[in-house]
């Protein structure tokens, strides 16, 4: 396993090297891509493998005025993100796959799934608007203790099973960030949502391949995002 410095975009070519390494343990690598830059990374460094690109679902965007705390002053790569954003005079950036990214993952044969992320969705509704956490946040914030993107990996496999682009019982790479890029590298045991504690086919963690050694993570409320 490898223990990064600090966390961020800072460890995507990493992240890449270390998935070269390992493309042996699966036909199979999920990425965890808002905008497709690092999914059109990985396609382009690993074109021998089925890779499918996980990004957020409808209605969620970094709301620029607010991402001057938290992640975006703690981490300089993302900071550098926002102050571009904020010098170009946005105030709202969607999070999805940009056109231009579409168009290179369709052609490098890389899937797109978007959907309700599977602890996030309604889950963040109520924590955010009616003021109650709820246990899948208590889950999503355990999991974010080892790192950010040990959650989204987890949930990208999971929207990826769903969608039926990769089987259940299956043993998957999966590769997510925090906020931005990619600095967390897991091997996981594919399953359904619905089977995610079911005891024999259920969702598995086999090996974690890289993370920050201290993750940085954010805030329960989560302000910079609607």
């Amino acid at each position: 396993m490898i223990v990064f410095e600090r966390p961020g975009p800072v460890n995507t070519d990493k992240i890449i090297d270390i998935l070269k390494n390992s493309a042996s343990l699966s036909p199979y690598i999920v990425v965890a891509s808002v905008r497709g830059d690092s999914a059109v990374k990985i396609a382009k460094a690993i074109p021998d493998k089925k890779i499918i690109c996980v990004t957020c679902p409808q209605g969620m965007y970094w709301e620029v005025e607010k991402m001057d705390a938290d992640l975006f002053s703690q981490i300089p790569e993302l900071k550098a993100a926002r102050d571009e954003w904020v010098e170009q005079g946005l105030k709202r950036v969607p999070m999805n796959v940009t056109d231009e990214n579409q168009i290179r993952l369709k052609d490098l044969n890389v899937d797109i799934v978007r959907g309700t992320i599977p602890l996030f969705g309604p889950s963040f509704s109520m924590r955010l608007h009616l003021e109650r956490p709820t246990s899948l946040d208590i889950m999503a914030k355990t999991l974010e203790l080892i790192s950010p993107g040990t959650l989204v990996a987890m949930e990208s496999v999971l929207m990826v099973t769903d969608a039926g682009i990769i089987p259940e019982n299956e043993m998957v790479l999966a590769c997510a960030g925090t906020e931005m890029g990619l600095d967390t590298a897991w091997v996981l045991k594919s399953c359904a949502s619905a089977n995610l504690f079911h005891p024999e086919k259920g969702f598995r963690f086999v090996e974690l391949l890289a993370k920050p050694g201290i993750a940085a993570n954010p805030d329960i409320n989560i302000n910079y995002l609607r």
